[in-house]
């Protein structure tokens, strides 16, 4: 026989909160949520539609109602059954605390005493006294609070029959093969009695058990859960991995940036060495020229004196003589003054980037890099 996981498990969940049950309520479609959950799930439907008739199941998406339909929706969750069968399975802190369904229905809160297996009702001390009275419920089994919430079997005894979660005070009686339903006879009259496949469950249950397979169901669920808690793990582990390579990332960008700042601090030093070395060349260089020049300027002043003393006191063979000799110095100086004229030259120096840095400092550039994500499918065995 296929054995449940739940062996191992605190209790029942609510799908919505993921923690324990308070006050489980079960919707037609027999999922169950706890009282609050549900009723902000009500409650968030009403503010998209303000004039909601049903609301859609959290899980499946199917559509349900209230039993009583002119309430409002903030006391709507309060109208769906209580699950009892996922409340024998709670701790007792967190079991809901009945109310009697009859004084409820005339809006009082009176605690419940028991539960008649028969009626699937809740009832205070005054209602039990009242239906052991009377003549049609007088031989009724009663169960205290204490004997439901200590025996799971007999939470089994009142969910017995199951009522039906669409019509209060109905029992299943047909199940729709057509649409794979329970129903009740005002569910079979009202919308299954054209179908093909309704089977009298009274009738037909022995047969029927015969081709249920309770223990399949038991191994599709464990394996349900299991793909699941493997799928679970698998997002963990997918999360615990991303982790270092988001760390990676910051590296990657100090790591160039170390490299970026280590390249410049080298273009840096050359630079300055570079710039010196030119600069004092430079410097000597023209000084040089400088101090030949100014030994021109001089050889020629001192002509202006010596031709002015002899154009002063000189004989004319003085000045003929020192004036031919003037003309052919002065030539050679010409020709010097020329040479240095032509050769004369201005020098500016500048860092020059390589083409791959002025293509990254180009005005179109916005950024160095970005961030790419690469997402490679994982195939899980089932």
């Amino acid at each position: 026989m296929a054995t449940s996981n739940i062996e191992t498990e605190d209790g029942p969940c609510c799908p919505i909160c993921l923690e324990q049950f308070n006050v489980p309520r079960q919707l037609p479609c027999t999922h169950s949520f706890c009282e609050k959950c549900l009723q902000s799930h009500i409650t968030a439907e009403a503010v998209k539609d303000t004039k909601l008739n049903d609301i859609k199941c959290p899980v499946c998406r199917s559509s349900a109602s209230p039993s009583i339909k002119d309430r409002p929706s903030s006391e709507w969750a309060s109208l769906f059954p209580v699950n009892t069968v996922l409340q024998s399975f709670l701790p007792a802190k967190t079991k809901v605390n009945r109310v009697c369904d009859a004084c409820k229905s005339e809006d009082a809160a009176v605690p419940a005493e028991g539960f008649c297996v028969i009626c699937k009702d809740a009832m205070c001390g005054d209602c039990l006294k009242y239906h052991r009275k009377q003549k049609m419920s007088k031989d009724h089994t009663i169960l205290s609070v204490e004997e439901l919430e200590c025996n799971p079997e007999n939470v089994m005894k009142l969910a017995e029959g199951f009522a039906c979660l669409e019509h209060h005070g109905e029992d299943i009686k047909y199940y729709c093969q057509d649409h794979n339903i329970p129903c009740c006879a005002t569910c079979f009259f009202e919308g299954h009695k054209i179908c093909a496949k309704v089977i009298d469950l009274k009738k037909e249950l022995p047969a029927l058990l015969r081709e249920c397979k309770p223990d399949k169901i038991i191994d599709d669920m464990n394996k349900i859960e299991n793909h699941l808690k493997k799928f679970m793990e698998t997002n963990e582990a997918v999360v615990n991995n991303l982790e270092p390579h988001v760390n990676r990332m910051t590296d990657q960008i100090r790591e160039v940036r170390n490299k970026i700042n280590s390249l410049l601090d080298k273009l840096e030093k050359n630079v300055k060495t570079e710039g010196i070395r030119i600069y004092k060349e430079t410097v000597l260089k023209k000084q040089e020229e400088n101090h030949h020049c100014l030994s021109l300027f001089h050889s020629v002043r001192n002509f202006h004196y010596f031709l002015d003393a002899i154009q002063k006191y000189g004989s004319n063979l003085q000045r003929f003589l020192m004036v031919e000799k003037m003309k052919l110095q002065l030539n050679s100086y010409c020709t010097l003054v020329e040479e240095k004229y032509k050769k004369t030259d201005t020098i500016t120096v500048e860092v020059q980037f390589s083409s791959a840095i002025q293509s990254m400092l180009s005005d179109s550039l916005s950024e160095f890099g970005k961030v790419v994500t690469t997402t490679s499918s994982i195939t899980l065995p089932l």
